[in-house]
């Protein structure tokens, strides 16, 4: 019977922590060098458009789209995270993923290659 019970109390704290997971976010960035200090150069993108953080009509920089507290995409079949926190200001924040990005967010650290943020000479790439 204690066992029934302590599964009761388990489950439901599962699936809080997991649904806190599901958030979204992208970092922004007042200009491209600072979003590279972060992420790979391939995955900051240059927008011109306003949003409820508070930026508008300033040509801004997002980085990848990541979940909370797991700074780590999936790019080009590898790992890549982010080595600074060089963002201004509030994240954008969504539920869905973006089908177009050219990366995937990681739901949680598994394994695979970890991909530098900065590439160095030499490096091969897809």
């Amino acid at each position: 019977m204690r066992t029934k019970k302590l599964s009761l109390v388990v489950v439901p704290l599962l699936l809080t922590a997991c649904s806190q997971n599901n958030v979204l976010l992208q970092d922004v960035y007042d200009n491209q060098y600072s979003c590279q200090q972060d992420w790979h150069p391939d995955l900051c993108e240059k927008q011109s458009t306003s949003y409820s953080g508070g930026w508008s009509g300033q040509s801004t920089y997002i980085g990848p789209q990541y979940y909370q507290n797991i700074r780590r995409v999936r790019y080009l079949g590898r790992v890549v995270k982010a080595t600074g926190r060089h963002q201004q200001g509030n994240p954008i924040i969504s539920k869905t993923i973006n089908p177009n990005a050219k990366s995937k967010p990681i739901a949680r650290r598994g394994f695979g290659n970890t991909v530098s943020t900065h590439p160095s000479s030499g490096s091969g790439g897809g």
